[in-house]
Order: C-alpha cells, then sequence, then structure tokens
C-alpha cells in the first residue's frame, strides 16, 4: 500500500518524533519520495532524495543504519547528493510491511549540538524511532484492512443491488441493517432514511420479525404488506442469523408475487401461437366473425363468445388476448363446468390461511389474483352458480374480490372473456342466471358459427390437421382421397371443428393405404351416420352416440387407466372430472 495514503498521519508522526528528540525528521515512500517530513525537510515534502543515498541502501537492504560521520563514510561515497549535503549524523530505519519494504524514517542532526546529543541519545533514539516504525507499519495495515472493509462492503452492497428482488437484513432489535435498491424503488422509500430504523414502522405487517422469536426459516410464504396506503403481494423468504442457539438477525428476500407469476407465463406460454392469423377458415361467414373479434380486441371491454362445443371458443379467446393491449400478462382459461360447487369460489377468489379444516395452512391464491393484469376466460359460464354469479358481477363492478374467509377487499384488474353454449336469455327468463350479469357480460357478443354453416371451410381444416397428425404419428400418408373428402363435406358435424380433428386423427392412426380412405372414416362416423341414412333418433340421442364412440376409442387406444383416462381428457380438451361424467352417462364406467 502505497504510504502516501497516510500522509496526514505520517506528517503527525514525524512532527512527534522531532518534538521528543529535537531532530529533523523525514519519511519517504519505497519509490524514495519524501512523504513527511520537518523543519529543513517540510519544504521537501513530494519530492525525491538523491540516488545511491543512505535511504535507498536501507529499502533495498531492509536494514537500519546509523550515520555518525556523513559524505565521508562508506554508506555514503556514492550518493549523487553529498556535494551539497549539510547533515552531521542521521539514522535510517526501514518500515517494513506484510508485502516487504513500505519505506524509511530518518532522523537527522544539523548541527555539532544536535550530532553530540545524537551520539550520546544513539541508543535511546534507535529504540524510539523502531518503536515509530512499527506504528507506521500497524497504521499501514489498519488501513488496508479498513480499505478492504470498505471494499467488501461496497462489493456486497453491489451484489445484494443487483438481485432483481428484495433484500433485508435486520438486527435481533428489529432495526434495519441492510436493504437494497429494488426494496427500496417497491415501496418508494430511501436506504438513508430507513437503515437504523424499526422496520415494523417501516414495512408494517412484514412476517419478517416473528423470525426472531421463533428462530425458524421460512420459504416462498404470502405476505401482503401495506405501505402508504397501498398493498403489496410478496413471497417472502427469511432465515434466521444463529448466534449462541438464538436469533441474533434475520436476512430475507421478497419477491413480487405479480412479476413472479408473470415470469412463469412467459416460460410456460408462447403468445404467439394464438393469433387470428393462426385461427383456420376463410369462408365469409368465417372472416366476417375473426374480423369482428380482431376489431373489439384491443378494447379493453368485457367479451361474451357465443357458439357450440367445439367451435373453437377458446382459441378466439387467446387471439383476443393477444391482440390486446393485455398480451404480455397472463392469459388463464377457466372452466366453470368443470369445478364443483362447494369449491368453486375458493378456486375463483382464494381463502385465507386458516379458513378450512385441511386447507393449506398458507392460505391459497384464486384465479383472479393470479390474472391480475391479464385476461381471464371463463369457458362455460352459463354452469356458474347463481350464488357465484353475484360475485363475478362484483368484480366487472368493483373490480375487487374477497377471498373466502377474507374481511378486506383485493383491488384486481382483469379482462373477462366469458363463453358459452347455452341460450344465457332463455336462462336468465326461467331465473337460471342473473340478468344484471347477464347485461354486463353481454356488451359486446360475438357468435362463432358451428362448422356445418361454413362448410367451406372443411377442406382446409381438414388437411391442416392431416399435416398435424401424419407428423404427430409419424405417418406416411399422401393425403385425403376424393372419398373421403366426399364424406367429409357432407358430415353435419354435431361435434363441431373438434370432432373434425377427432375424424382425421383416428383415420391417421387407423389407416393402413397410402391415402386417408373414406372407408376408415366411415369406421368412425357409422355408415348410417351420414345426412342422408343418419339412425333415427334426436340430435341429443345421435351426439351422445358419437360421444359414445370416440370415447371407445380413445380408450381401445389409450388403455383404462386412470393415467390414460387423463390423456383422453387431454385429447378431448375437457377436464378429468368432466370425463369421468360422461364415462358416467354413457354407461362407459366398467370400461
Amino acid at each position: 500500500m502505497p504510504l502516501e495514503n497516510l500522509e496526514k498521519e505520517l506528517q503527525e508522526i514525524a512532527e512527534a518524533i522531532m518534538s521528543v528528540t529535537g531532530l529533523d525528521v523525514t519519511i519517504l515512500d519505497g519509490s524514495l519520495k519524501r512523504i513527511a517530513g520537518t523543519g529543513k525537510y517540510y519544504e521537501k515534502i513530494g519530492k525525491y532524495v538523491a540516488k545511491n543515498s543512505v535511504f535507498e541502501k536501507c529499502i533495498k537492504t531492509g536494514k537500519q543504519y546509523v550515520i555518525t560521520e556523513p559524505r565521508t563514510c562508506e554508506e555514503c561515497v556514492n550518493c549523487s547528493g553529498k556535494q551539497n549535503c549539510r547533515e552531521e549524523a542521521e539514522v535510517c530505519y526501514p518500515i517494513e510491511s506484510d508485502s516487504g519494504i513500505a519505506g524509511v524514517i530518518g532522523m537527522i542532526a544539523f548541527s555539532p549540538e544536535q550530532k553530540e546529543a545524537f551520539i550520546k541519545n544513539r541508543l535511546n533514539y534507535m529504540n524510539f524511532v523502531s518503536r515509530m516504525s512499527k506504528l507506521i507499519a500497524s497504521s499501514i495495515k489498519e488501513k488496508i484492512l479498513h480499505q478492504e472493509l470498505q471494499y467488501k462492503s461496497i462489493e456486497l452492497k453491489t451484489i445484494i443491488d443487483s438481485v432483481d428482488e428484495g433484500i433485508i437484513a435486520i438486527g435481533d432489535d428489529r432495526k434495519i441493517l441492510c436493504i437494497n435498491n429494488w426494496t427500496c424503488r417497491m415501496f418508494d422509500i430511501n436506504a438513508e432514511d430507513v437503515v437504523g430504523e424499526d422496520i415494523d414502522e417501516i414495512l408494517p405487517g412484514n412476517g419478517i420479525t416473528k423470525i426472531l422469536k421463533t428462530n425458524n426459516e421460512i420459504k416462498d410464504q404470502e405476505e401482503i404488506i401495506n405501505v402508504n396506503g397501498k398493498s403489496h403481494r410478496f413471497l417472502l423468504s427469511a432465515k434466521p442469523i444463529i448466534f449462541k442457539h438464538k436469533a441474533a438477525g434475520v436476512v430475507a428476500s421478497l419477491k413480487d408475487f405479480n412479476k413472479l407469476r408473470r415470469s412463469i407465463f412467459k416460460i410456460s406460454e408462447n403468445p404467439e401461437t394464438f393469433t387470428f392469423d393462426k385461427i383456420l377458415g376463410s369462408s365469409p361467414a368465417f372472416t366476417m366473425v375473426k374480423e369482428q373479434a380482431r376489431q373489439i380486441a384491443s378494447q379493453d371491454i368485457t367479451v361474451l363468445l357465443l357458439g357450440e362445443s367445439g367451435t373453437g371458443k377458446e382459441l378466439f379467446a387467446r387471439a383476443i388476448h393477444h391482440e390486446s393491449l393485455r398480451r404480455h400478462e397472463i392469459f388463464l382459461p377457466i372452466n366453470c363446468g368443470a369445478i364443483p360447487d362447494s369449491l368453486i369460489e375458493s378456486e375463483l377468489f382464494g381463502y385465507e390461511k386458516g379458513t378450512f379444516t385441511g386447507a393449506n395452512p398458507k392460505g391459497k391464491v384464486g384465479k383472479f389474483e393470479s390474472a391480475n393484469g391479464g385476461t381471464i376466460f371463463l369457458d362455460e359460464i352459463g354452469d356458474l352458480p347463481l350464488h357465484m354469479q353475484v360475485k363475478i358481477l362484483r368484480v366487472l363492478q368493483e373490480k375487487e374480490i374477497y377471498r373466502v374467509g377474507g374481511v378486506l377487499p383485493i383491488k384486481v384488474d382483469v379482462r373477462i372473456i366469458a363463453a358459452t353454449n347455452k341460450d344465457l336469455q332463455a336462462m336468465v327468463q326461467r331465473g337460471e342466471f342473473r340478468e344484471d350479469l347477464f347485461y354486463r357480460l353481454n356488451v359486446v357478443p360475438i357468435k362463432i358459427p358451428p362448422l356445418r354453416e361454413h362448410p367451406e371451410d372443411i377442406l382446409e381444416l381438414a388437411k391442416a390437421f392431416f399435416r398435424r397428425y401424419t407428423k404427430i404419428y409419424h405417418k406416411n400418408l399422401k393425403g385425403i382421397s376424393k372419398e373421403a373428402k366426399k364424406i367429409l363435406l357432407n358430415y353435419t358435424y354435431p361435434g363441431n371443428v373438434r370432432e373434425l380433428e377427432n375424424l382425421i386423427e383416428y383415420g391417421i392412426i387407423f389407416e393402413k393405404s397410402e391415402f386417408l380412405e373414406g372407408k376408415t372414416i366411415l369406421k368412425k362416423i357409422g355408415v348410417g351416420n351420414t345426412p342422408d341414412t343418419a339412425e333415427t333418433g334426436g340430435l341429443k340421442e345421435m351426439v351422445a352416440r358419437y360421444e359414445k364412440q370416440i370415447i371407445e376409442d380413445l380408450m381401445r387406444h389409450y388403455g383404462e387407466t386412470t393415467e390414460a383416462k387423463q390423456k383422453i381428457a387431454k385429447k378431448l380438451n375437457i377436464s378429468t372430472a368432466t370425463l369421468y361424467r360422461k364415462l358416467r352417462e354413457l354407461d362407459l364406467t366398467n370400461q
């Protein structure tokens, strides 16, 4: 470490030595530059001494020198400054540091009287200057340690400030020891103002101080911290600093819940997949519906999608979200008909900890909170129980929810896209659906036509499904035969696009010819089920027969295990609960 960093301290030491000994003092660094000096040497601070001087020898050898005959002694023979030297006697003592000789202390007599006193008290002077040398070496070590601590402090501060989450450390007195920039930005506070303050006064309800009592580490515990009237939701992790078997402090990290949710969404979702351009269908009727949906996508309004099962309502919902201002936020689909009535409120709105016996002791975040900032898609809204309809109405009107067991409202900012295959207006007249909710949802209704109303799109869709499933199942089929195309064009598709997709997938799995043949497709839909030779029975019975045949075929393909049924439900784009219900309704429970 350069001695010039201790210039002030060395000057004080030089003056102290002079006041005790009465001799002039100079202190040089390893480059022979004067760092401090008294008397004649004070004016020479910052200048270099002559080459080949005794000072240079002292630094090179690390030895002490006592000169009583300057200019004529062996040590001064080659000194370039001896012609101008006026010294009568001197002592040179090296300053040793951990890294080597850092410099030299010189005590000099300029008069015969000083020289006489110097020779008489030489031993005392040597002992004194030795202690002064060690004092300087100790100062160097202390300065180095201080600088290292400063560096480590800056390094640690830089590290915690580079972390993309909140970091807070407190002592056993609950006072803040350290807080990073992320935390300060989030709560709009200054580190200088809060370090040394009680954390409970700065961040009330933080959940960190209880670690001082329990000594237990916590991991990703949900906390809501209210600062300046604004609520902040975090996942809190905290670990005690244990000293002598008790918590001497706590280090905690805070992860922004909404940011974490968005990160998970970016990893799990690819919004580019769900665009209007990728919804197949170019017939005038279908194109008009797509354009209508595209037109309202950028407007942050509630949308109601109407259409039979299998027409692609969720695809439309995803495309609307993708072309909205919320495209970079989460899209969360919920099937209202797949959640039991007893659980639907806690699923949609979450619950506070301790609300239910056997529930998650930390509580649970509901779907609306999870979708905050984004879009929530309420499919099969017509299956929503009446007691839940009023709560959805409150979300639309007040933009807030209450968790089950909660007493404080939680603000949510979500766009609602609802969908149904039922006649909601008729349900309103029968008292099965709230009229006020219906009009709230029905601001912009978009009716997606069934496949039979735009048959021009059948072959376009069939070819797209053909390409997809020949690739998935590694089949080298050349195409769809003319006979198969004719059958596909003449079929009525009670299951709409989803059924067409299912027919093509089935055909590709079981086709043994070079082309997808009509006879293979007929095995799936039944020879008598074309429009001209349909079996007797109403539409409901026909749909039930088709559903049963589809499920039977899939069970033969995937098996009958629980895992197989989960795959079947995924393939049919329905929940597992819905599949089991259909198995009972279609008398397939023994399969």
